[in-house]
């Protein structure tokens, strides 16, 4: 038998006044009476057969009891098993999968379980799932028995009052409940859509002075032990506190998001007038892995990452950290100089990892004893991939439940696939030339810098663009998916290109950073470990000399508008929200300041398309990035 506990929700009237408040400028910095640690230690396995796990107390004559959290995180609306959807050398992925995958090991579980996910789950969509308004992966979700989760940045993509209707029910108040029939829980439908049936959770985002939260701060979920006793564990859910930074300022609007620490401690001691010994953070913010990463490893970049200095900053209660935003697969231990040891694990995104945690309890006193976890791929298919190879589903590995939704939705979606957004005179393609540079990545370069060049919109100089997420080439001669004539691009195809729904972001840049930031593109130079090109607006250029013997001499001259960049020259630079945040290794970006979050990267480049107008998009040069001249 279980039971589950909310705190902290907010009054609807309290809610409705959200829209009318203004943007609220959040610091970034921890305030000043934040409690400070030491910095960590992390150390984690190396290979999948490898064993992390923490002690905290001997279990030596005393009873305990196994809880088990199941928690994955960034499923971003995928509705779809695609064979764009890989990891480790596996098709993996898709809401059905994901579904198959917790439902197993909660029936293996049996009460002893809590399945949480840590944000993002809606937001950044691809097709089937964002055109009906994110209501279909939260229908998913319901249908996976999910707990609580975290919410994420990309929760907030279209402000806090659409969040609160995702998680209340009820139909959009412009289009309706355009995605009806709903699936239910218990195996029925309804015509409204329904909301939530798992509980968000935000300790860290405030709607008022008060501290009030926009969701509550914690719950709280009842286990009976081995013994008889009730065991309960608490959860603690907050989102990154840079979100206002990566999310455009209307989505934010009314809502301080407060320091991660600070905010995870109050709500631990919060926990604790409550009875709960166990509080685990779950928490919309990561790190990286360092080159090679391993399904269950745990790289030495995450010593730099935000996750490990919030850790740093923890109540010595919260030993459990479930983590997410970064896309990566990590399973860790962290350890501050005066001996607080923690767990912290994150699953990738879109559904193609399940991180397994085991809670070991003591009974009478309802504190743990021991944790450890396992990444685990949920692999869809029966075939591996390959260039060219086509992925082939394995039917025994889908929930038949949410595989209906899913087919469901994407059927009714292909329409709006298969619209014709533009044109395109030549194939677009993601192939790098001698320096790295590509004709796609160029154009959605200037897609994006054409999309937050206006005033209030961020007054972008110049625009980069990760190689990494361009995900497929648009071909002139492409088969057709929906009727449309050689050379027309559907908003499909558009979507396959960028997948992501990564939100733009502008920042305020120096020529001195520009330059650290080209050297960052190759191996070895401010930390990165595999070559990696950026792609550069129709405004920037630059010299560049791979073979060049130290960082410093990679980059030689650099122009913006035809004119030379001066160390101290300042810029308004564009780029996604994933490189905003250091991405991809490129930790340079996150020293530029006023950053300001804007539209998303699709709706950038659709809105390109539609600018071109009937000549369509033209195969641009690829001369932004040449080879060093004499001056």
């Amino acid at each position: 038998m279980r039971r589950t506990w909310f705190r902290g929700w907010v009054t609807q009237m309290a809610l409705m006044a959200i829209a009318l408040c203004v943007v609220l400028v959040v610091p970034l910095a921890a305030p000043s009476g934040a409690p400070q640690r030491p910095r960590v230690l992390i150390t984690g396995a190396r290979t999948i057969s490898d064993r992390v796990a923490v002690t905290f107390a001997s279990a030596k004559g005393k009873p305990t009891t196994d809880v088990h959290l199941l928690a994955f995180n960034d499923l971003h609306g995928n509705l779809e098993a695609t064979s764009a959807l890989t990891i480790y050398g596996k098709f993996a992925g898709g809401a059905a999968y994901l579904a198959k995958a917790v439902k197993d090991l909660q029936s293996e579980y049996g009460d002893m379980q809590a399945t949480l996910l840590a944000g993002d789950n809606i937001g950044a969509s691809p097709l089937a799932n964002g055109f009906f308004h994110e209501e279909p992966i939260t229908i998913a979700s319901n249908l996976m028995n999910v707990d609580f989760a975290s919410v994420g940045n990309h929760e907030f993509d279209k402000g806090a009052t659409e969040l609160l209707r995702i998680q209340e029910g009820g139909c959009h108040p412009v289009d309706g409940c355009t995605g009806a029939p709903y699936a239910l829980a218990d195996g029925g439908t309804s015509d409204v859509y329904p909301g939530a049936d798992f509980q968000y959770l935000s300790a860290n985002v405030r709607v008022d002075a008060t501290g009030q939260t926009l969701f509550p701060a914690v719950g709280v979920k009842e286990f009976e032990s081995n013994s008889g006793t009730d065991i309960k564990v608490g959860f603690i859910g907050e989102v990154l506190e840079a979100t206002p930074t990566i999310v455009t300022p209307t989505g934010v609007a009314g809502l301080t998001f407060q320091d991660e620490a600070v905010a995870a401690n109050r709500a631990a001691r919060e926990l604790r007038t409550m009875g709960v010994r166990i509080p685990v953070l779950v928490i919309h913010e990561g790190g990286f892995q360092s080159s090679p990463s391993a399904l269950n490893g745990c790289g030495g970049n995450l010593a730099g990452s935000a996750i490990a200095e919030i850790a740093s900053r923890l109540d010595d209660q919260i030993k459990i950290i479930v983590s997410a935003h970064t896309h990566a697969e990590y399973r860790c231990t962290i350890t501050t100089a005066d001996g607080v040891t923690r767990l912290i694990t994150s699953a990738s995104s879109f559904g193609r990892i399940l991180s397994d945690l085991t809670l070991r309890i003591n009974d009478r006193s309802g504190t743990l004893v021991s944790a450890s976890a396992e990444n685990v791929i949920v692999e869809n298919a029966l075939n591996t991939p390959a260039p060219g190879v086509q992925r082939i589903p394995d039917t025994s590995k889908e929930d038949p439940a949410v595989q209906a939704v899913v087919e469901q939705y994407v059927e009714a979606a292909a329409p709006l696939a298969n619209q014709v957004i533009g044109s395109i005179q030549g194939d677009l393609t993601r192939t790098g030339d001698t320096e790295g540079e590509s004709a796609l990545g160029n154009v959605i370069a200037d897609a994006q810098l054409t999309a937050t060049q206006p005033a209030g919109l961020g007054e972008a100089d110049l625009a980069f663009m990760n190689p990494g997420g361009i995900r497929a080439d648009l071909l002139f001669d492409a088969i057709s998916s929906g009727g449309e004539a050689p050379g027309e691009v559907t908003y499909g195809e558009a979507f396959t290109v960028q997948p992501f729904g990564n939100s733009l972001v502008t920042k305020t840049m120096t020529g001195a950073m520009l330059r650290s930031l080209l050297e960052q593109q190759f191996p070895g130079c401010g930390g990165q470990a595999v070559k990696r090109i950026l792609q550069v607006s129709n405004t920037f250029s630059y010299e560049q000399d791979p073979a060049a013997a130290t960082c410093s001499a990679l980059i030689g001259r650099m122009w913006v508008d035809g004119t030379e960049v001066q160390p101290t020259d300042m810029f308004r630079v564009t780029m996604n929200s994933f490189l905003a945040a250091g991405g991809d290794g490129f930790t340079v970006f996150n020293q530029g300041t006023d950053a300001l979050g804007g539209a998303q990267d699709i709706d950038a480049l659709v809105a390109y398309f539609a600018a071109a107008g009937d000549t369509g998009i033209a195969v641009p040069a690829q001369d932004r990035i040449v080879a060093p001249t004499t001056p």
